[in-house]
């Protein structure tokens, strides 16, 4: 079952000029070195390390290869050495195409525990996005999806045994609605923290 918001795009162009006032931050060595050891739900102590390992080295890449700008990493935490083999995709200072690497487009199609770790890179992007949590519906092999800010705050989402997809796309759409092609930073915003506060209702865990 597909997210049905092909009228609801946003556009890439009218959410740049949204964030004008909204400057984007520089990645520092301190920022890196305070990723917490986040405790993921029903994940082991190794599990959880790797997790903080990836979330330090979307910051690292995006630092030494981005220019701060968005950077995903897309891994099997199934593998036998998950730190050793994963994707990477570079994306602007205000978007990222996950699907666009190859090795992370194949780890998506193809893994069953796969982990998707994106950095946002503006104060007003700490969590999820709306973009983001599309994402994250359209694709349920995705075990969980994190964000980490250019300041090291990180936050997750993990599907739940209660996780209902149709009520998940209905939350979604009813979130969108009222979004337009040329809707401000701040309603976009808004919809996602609408989903996010009512995600528990539908069986995902956000952390």
């Amino acid at each position: 079952m597909s997210v049905d918001v092909s009228d609801k795009q946003i556009n890439p162009e009218s959410l740049g000029m949204a964030k004008k006032r909204d400057k984007k931050v520089y990645i520092t060595d301190i920022a890196i070195s305070k990723v917490p050891l986040v405790q993921y739900k029903g994940f082991t102590d190794n599990q959880n390390r790797v997790m903080q390992r990836l979330a330090q080295e979307v910051l690292t890449v995006s630092k030494e290869e981005n220019d701060s700008n968005k950077v995903a990493i897309t891994c099997d935490l199934g593998a036998d050495n998950p730190l050793e083999v994963y994707g990477i995709s570079f994306g602007t200072e205000h978007e990222v195409d996950v699907r666009a690497d190859t090795l992370s487009n194949h780890i998506l199609v193809s893994q069953k525990s796969v982990v998707v770790v994106v950095l946002h890179n503006h104060p007003s992007t700490q969590t999820f996005s709306i973009q983001d949590i599309r994402f994250f519906l359209e694709f349920p092999v995705l075990e969980v999806m994190v964000v980490v800010s250019n300041q090291g705050a990180v936050h997750y989402l993990r599907r739940e045994e209660s996780y209902d997809l149709k009520k998940a796309v209905a939350l979604f759409n009813e979130c969108v609605e009222d979004l337009g092609k040329d809707s401000p930073l701040t309603e976009i915003y808004l919809a996602s923290l609408s989903f996010l506060a009512k995600s528990s209702e539908v069986g995902i865990y956000y952390r």
